[in-house]
C-alpha cells in the first residue's frame, strides 16, 4: 500500500512540475533553446536519469541530436558532434517513422537498439508531433530494466505535445518575421522607386525639353530663393534677359527645325558659360533669363557681353548665324522681383531699339 501511495504521489508531483515548466516555456524564443530547456527540466525537475531531444532534418531525412542531459552528456555542455539517426533505425528512428511512442522495458532483447555513449536497459521514446507534422522525438534511457511505466509514457507524451505546440508557434513566428521583413524590404524598394519616379517627374516639371535648361516655373522658384537670400544677407544679385534677334525670320525662311536648333544651341551656350551657382533658363519663346547671384551689375554686364559674342560667333543648323540682345538689371535693397525684372526687360528692349546684338542696363541711354 505504501509503495502504491509513493508511486501515485510521484506521478502527481511530476504532473505538477510539468505544469510549472509549461509556464516557464512561454519565455523560450527559439527551437534549440527549447530543446535544452526541456531536457534540463526532465532530468533536473522531473528526476529522470537521461533525456535526449532529436529534431528532424527534413532535407537529410534523419534525426539530429539537439540537446542531451544525463548519461549521454553528463557535463551539460553544447554537443560538438551530435548523433544522427536515420528514420526507421533504432528505437528513436522507428518512433519517427511510425509517429507512435515506444516503451522498451528490456533493451537487451531488443534487436533494433542503437547504442550511443553506453548501452541502456530500458528506453522511452515519444514523437514530437503537431497535427501531422513531425518535428522530432523525445527520448529517455535508463540503465535499469523496466524503469518506465505507462504513467511515464503519459508524462512524456504530454511534454512532447507541449514541445510540438511551442515549435509550431516558433516556426509561425519566424514565418511572420520573415514575411514582415520581406514586406518591409518590398515597401522600402517601392519607396525608393517612387522617390526616383517623383524626382524624375519633378525634374521633368522643372526642365524645358528643347534646351534642357530650367523652365519658367523653376526660374520663378529660383528667383524667390535668391531674392530671399540676397535680402537677408544684403548680398548682390543680377538678372540677365536675352532675346534671339530676328527669330521669326529664322522660322519663316529656314523652318521650325532650324528655329528649334537655334534655341537649343543658344541654351547650350548659356549653360556651358554659366557658373555652377548661376541658373540659366528658358523664360519663354526665344527669350532666356539667367539668374546670377553674388554678382554686381558691372560683372553681370561683362558676362552678358561674353555670351553675346559666343552666340554671334556660333554656327547653327549648318551655316546659320544669329545674334541676341541683352538686358541687365541688379537688385536694389527693398526692391521686389517684378521691379527688377521690369528694369531688365526695359534694358533688353532698349538694346533692340538701339540696333540689337548688344548689352544694355537700366542706366544706359
Amino acid at each position: 500500500m505504501d509503495v502504491f501511495v509513493d508511486s501515485k504521489t510521484k506521478v502527481l508531483l511530476r504532473a505538477n512540475l510539468v505544469n510549472e515548466f509549461a509556464i516557464k516555456m512561454v519565455s523560450v524564443i527559439n527551437a534549440k533553446e527549447l530543446a535544452w530547456f526541456v531536457a534540463r527540466e526532465i532530468v533536473g525537475s522531473l528526476g529522470y536519469e537521461d533525456c535526449v531531444i532529436y529534431y528532424l532534418n527534413e532535407e537529410a531525412n534523419c534525426l539530429v541530436q539537439t540537446a542531451a542531459i544525463g548519461v549521454k552528456n553528463p557535463s551539460d555542455q553544447e554537443i560538438l558532434n551530435p548523433l544522427t539517426i536515420e528514420i526507421g533505425v533504432g528505437v528513436t528512428g522507428h518512433v519517427a517513422l511510425t509517429k507512435k511512442s515506444m516503451l522498451v522495458s528490456d533493451l537487451s532483447v531488443h534487436d533494433n537498439y542503437v547504442t550511443d555513449v553506453e548501452p541502456a536497459l530500458s528506453e522511452l521514446c515519444v514523437p514530437i508531433i503537431f497535427g501531422d507534422r513531425l518535428y522530432g522525438v523525445l527520448d529517455s534511457e535508463c540503465k535499469t530494466a523496466g524503469a518506465y511505466g505507462e504513467e511515464d509514457r503519459k508524462i512524456f507524451e504530454t511534454v512532447a505535445r507541449m514541445i510540438a505546440a511551442k515549435l509550431a508557434l516558433i516556426e509561425q513566428t519566424e514565418l511572420v518575421k520573415q514575411y514582415t521583413a520581406e514586406l518591409e524590404a518590398k515597401v522600402e524598394e517601392r519607396t525608393r522607386e517612387l522617390k526616383v519616379a517623383n524626382d524624375k517627374l519633378e525634374y521633368l516639371a522643372s526642365i524645358d525639353p528643347l534646351t534642357e535648361l530650367v523652365n519658367r516655373r523653376r526660374l520663378d522658384e529660383v528667383l524667390a530663393q535668391e531674392f530671399e537670400r540676397t535680402s537677408r544677407y544684403q548680398g548682390e544679385l543680377s538678372l540677365i534677359l536675352l532675346d534671339i534677334d530676328h527669330f521669326k525670320t529664322v522660322n519663316d525662311t529656314r523652318g521650325h527645325q532650324a528655329g528649334d536648333e537655334v534655341i537649343a544651341g543658344v541654351g547650350r551656350i548659356a549653360k556651358v558659360m554659366s557658373r555652377i551657382s548661376d541658373t540659366p533658363g528658358r523664360w519663354g519663346g526665344e527669350e532666356f533669363l539667367i539668374v546670377v547671384p553674388q554678382t554686381n551689375r558691372d560683372s553681370a554686364v561683362a558676362f552678358a557681353e561674353k555670351l553675346r559674342q559666343a552666340i554671334e560667333n556660333e554656327k547653327f543648323f549648318g551655316d546659320l548665324r544669329v545674334s541676341a540682345s541683352f538686358g541687365v538689371a541688379s537688385f536694389r535693397p527693398g526692391e521686389t522681383i517684378p521691379a527688377v525684372l521690369q528694369r531688365a526687360d526695359e534694358a533688353l528692349y532698349r538694346a533692340k531699339r538701339l540696333g540689337r546684338n548688344r548689352v544694355e542696363t537700366e542706366t544706359t541711354a
